[in-house]
């Protein structure tokens, strides 16, 4: 080989090993970069009340507190992440059918301190990750503080509709948004809100003309009088978006005792009752009302007008625009005909 030749042999050599040095170098940068990437995707940070929730990943066993949260679950596709479940409030059958389907077989946790909320060694003894619940949940008094939980490494989720004031279905989406978050299944979320918009959407075009019609929503009977939605609520503000006017809008609270005397002098032209747990709930309700002789000149009363919502149609959940129809179809017949 002449001096030429091997001289061009070996700046070919060198120019070789610099770029597979330089290719070498490229695939650990993206490598790298790929691990970067899944570690950014894997820690979430979420705002649950007044504390900042850092997952460092996507929750495996998960304790969830109602059948409107386990929904929520189900319809993003995560019930096998569910390690159980309690009603709360509500029963089995007021779930969808194709989502009450993907929940039959998760283990149906016993009650702790109140009916349909587990204990906190329930929870402890499912090895669970997180519990995803309403707000108040995190008593002594229902499961335990989220201090309980903080120590033992478990996770937390309260459904926003479920604390602060003056709250729209935005909490619903919320909620939505960011269980997806926090299960990286951001896509699904997105596309499960897009479908819920549209059927409130379409009760909201049908009765945008229609005049607001005076209501009043019988929750549970206290001892002073009737529990039901204040101003400040999550409740009030659906009940605008079915063109009803809650008679006790005024009320300065999410929920107030209206007295019968109260009931009498706003006179609703509907009343609407409230189904939890008892089937007959509904029926017991209108049963007491046409008891007290001080109401039978109330007009809702007089005419028998009464609308039955079941509690997941009426509390933050997927099932609000099915209330919302409900509600707007009684007392707004002609947009609906």
């Amino acid at each position: 080989m002449n001096k030429k030749n091997y001289v061009l042999m070996a700046m070919i050599s060198v120019v070789l090993l610099i770029m597979t040095g330089c290719q070498k170098e490229a695939d650990n940068v993206a490598e790298e970069s790929i691990r970067d990437t899944s570690k950014e995707k894997s820690a979430v940070s979420i705002q649950v009340m007044d504390k900042e929730v850092k997952f460092d990943k996507a929750p495996e066993k998960v304790v969830v507190v109602g059948y409107d949260n386990a929904e929520v679950m189900a319809a993003l596709g995560l019930e096998n992440r569910i390690a159980g479940l309690t009603g709360c409030m509500y029963r089995s059958d007021h779930c969808y059918p194709d989502l009450g389907k993907k929940l039959e077989g998760i283990s149906v946790l016993p009650d702790g301190k109140a009916k349909g909320v587990p204990s906190f060694e329930s929870v402890l003894t499912n090895e669970a990750d997180m519990i995803y619940c309403m707000s108040y949940h995190f008593t002594p008094d229902f499961v335990a503080p989220m201090d309980d939980f903080e120590k033992n490494q478990i996770k937390y989720y309260a459904s926003k509709g479920t604390y602060g004031e003056y709250l729209t279905m935005e909490a619903v989406y919320e909620d939505i948004q960011n269980i997806g978050k926090i299960f990286h299944v951001e896509e699904k979320a997105n596309e499960l809100i897009l479908e819920y918009k549209g059927k409130i959407s379409e009760v909201t075009d049908k009765i945008k003309n229609s005049k607001p019609v005076n209501v009043f929503v019988f929750d549970y009977q206290d001892r002073t009088g009737i529990m039901t939605p204040g101003g400040k609520g999550f409740q009030n503000n659906l009940l605008k978006l079915a063109g009803a006017d809650n008679v006790f809008s005024d009320f300065d609270s999410d929920f107030d005792v209206a007295t019968i005397e109260q009931i009498i002098t706003r006179d609703p032209e509907y009343i609407i009752l409230i189904e939890y747990w008892d089937k007959n709930e509904t029926e017991e309700k209108i049963a007491y009302l046409e008891s007290l002789p001080e109401l039978a000149d109330v007009k809702a009363v007089k005419n028998k007008n009464y609308i039955s919502l079941t509690g997941i149609e009426y509390f933050p959940s997927l099932h609000n625009a099915d209330g919302i129809r409900k509600i707007a179809e009684v007392i707004h017949p002609d947009v609906f005909k």
